[in-house]
């Protein structure tokens, strides 16, 4: 699939879902090659923010260690670029909530809100893939009626 080099680099990819005339729907990601290591993070850091070197990566593996025993509590964890929480799905279709049980709860990963500072921040330098400005990033304070409103 093409990659587009007008502001940030991107690449479309074919999805599963089809369209009425029976061609695939596209989806855009981030450039595949275009990614940066915790090594680079850290030596970016130590450089140009004054932290000490290897300081980052000790950070992050303190958090994954917490964080990660927090969420196996059923804790949602807040942080200054936005909450993490455990994704859970309910397995059938349930009407009565005395018959549900654990064991159709299932485990489905982690789910990852981005807070408004952090949404500000990543979304400022670019031109290309951008958001409305006038949608929140974070979803917990997303208002429809707001929305309708603003958006006549």
């Amino acid at each position: 699939m093409p990659r587009k080099t007008n502001g940030i680099e991107f690449e479309l990819h074919p999805s599963p879902k089809r369209d009425e005339e029976g061609k695939p729907l596209l989806y855009a990601r981030p450039a595949s090659g275009r990614k940066k290591t915790m090594k680079q993070l850290d030596d970016f850091c130590a450089e140009y923010r004054n932290l000490q070197k290897g300081e980052m990566e000790r950070l992050f593996n303190l958090f994954l260690d917490v964080a990660g025993n927090w969420l196996s509590q059923g804790y949602r964890v807040e942080t200054p670029i936005g909450s993490f929480s455990m994704k859970l799905k309910l397995i059938g279709e349930h009407s009565d909530p005395d018959k549900v049980t654990g064991r159709d709860i299932l485990y489905n990963g982690v789910e990852f809100t981005p807070s408004k500072e952090l949404v500000e921040k990543a979304g400022r330098r670019h031109e290309g893939p951008h958001k409305k400005s006038d949608i929140v990033g974070n979803s917990q304070m997303y208002d429809p009626k707001a929305m309708d409103e603003a958006l006549r």
